[in-house]
């Protein structure tokens, strides 16, 4: 059964519609007269879909609420009105509500309002959820590069790259207890990796700059590895670095 919240500032149009929605079979958790009293129902009794008058009396109006529905609670709204000017509408959208009745409604207004809601709001949910997973599984594989080595393709994570070093036109990919040699230029190398983490140092090295330990002088410390930085890039590394 869907359980129904009801906010209605008017308390017989209220009672009004909460036998009209048992007549439907629908569950009415609450009634509530205005913004305040609304609250304890929308954390205790988790309706599953919430039936707001726009205006509420003098106080916060039932936009205000259903903001605070879309902000903090993920269940859809339905606004009533007797209202359908394009002011109090435009306004209303502010609010994300998953549809309008306008007063005098009848019974199948109601019905068929609420269903669509709640098919509305299930197709959003889901098409966000499609989203996020997109996302996740598109910033993984950017996390990744593949490499041709001895007719073999090997992924690596970005991450465990350490530094680069130009060998003629091959490329050395050093790693913490391995490295790999492509055939390609450094300079392709970077582009490929497409990552603000990778600052070339010298004509022959570049770095990850979240794996530099140290730098004193010309010289670059990762750990126990150290790179000689040439003039030419040092002034632009020290910028980079947003030195304290």
């Amino acid at each position: 059964m869907i359980n129904v919240l009801i906010v209605e500032d008017e308390f017989t149009i209220a009672l009004d519609i909460q036998e009209r929605l048992k007549q439907m079979d629908y569950s009415v958790i609450g009634i509530a007269s205005d913004y305040d009293k609304a609250i304890p129902f929308l954390f205790h009794s988790e309706p599953d879909i919430a039936l707001l008058d726009i205006n509420l009396g003098t106080g916060k109006s039932g936009i205000d609420l259903a903001l605070l529905i879309y902000e903090k609670f993920e269940i859809p709204v339905i606004f009533l009105t007797a209202y359908s000017d394009d002011t109090n509408f435009e306004k209303a959208q502010e609010a994300h509500p998953m549809g309008f009745i306008v007063k005098p409604f009848k019974d199948e207004d109601l019905n068929h309002g609420i269903k669509l809601a709640l098919q509305r709001f299930e197709e959003i949910n889901i098409s966000k959820t499609e989203t996020n997973i997109n996302n996740i599984e598109t910033k993984r594989f950017n996390e990744l590069i593949f490499l041709k080595e001895e007719g073999q393709i090997i992924c690596v994570k970005k991450n465990d790259i350490i530094w680069l070093e130009a060998m003629d036109n091959y490329t050395i990919i050093h790693k913490h207890k391995e490295k790999h040699m492509v055939n390609t230029f450094l300079k392709d190398v970077l582009i490929k990796l497409d990552s603000d983490n990778f600052f070339r140092i010298h004509k022959s090295h570049a770095v990850a700059l979240d794996k530099i330990t140290k730098i004193e002088d010309n010289l670059i410390f990762l750990d126990d590895i150290y790179l000689i930085i040439s003039r030419k890039y040092k002034k632009d590394l020290l910028t980079r670095l947003d030195l304290l």
